[in-house]
């Protein structure tokens, strides 16, 4: 069980470093908060069980709550900004 909670958080931070670091964000953005939302509640419960170090721990929680705020801030603006006609 451990190893398959180790293999699932580093599979949805690949995700969302891949989304932020090569498509920057533009989309999926529901998608994204949708997974750092997850990744954060499955990292934080299962925390004492998997014994990973706090620096780690932090980085995790850092990265996906760092995604949430950014992926929530797009959305904003694309629901909010008015269609342009050309």
């Amino acid at each position: 069980m451990e190893t398959f909670t180790i293999v699932w958080i580093v599979f949805v931070i690949a995700i969302l470093l891949y989304r932020m670091i090569f498509q920057k964000f533009k989309e999926h953005n529901r998608e994204n908060i949708g997974l750092s939302g997850i990744l954060i509640i499955f990292t934080w419960s299962n925390y004492s069980s998997i014994q990973m170090n706090q620096i780690v721990f932090f980085a995790i929680i850092a990265i996906a709550a760092y995604s949430a705020v950014v992926n929530g801030m797009l959305l904003t603006r694309k629901i909010n900004e008015p269609e342009r006609l050309s």
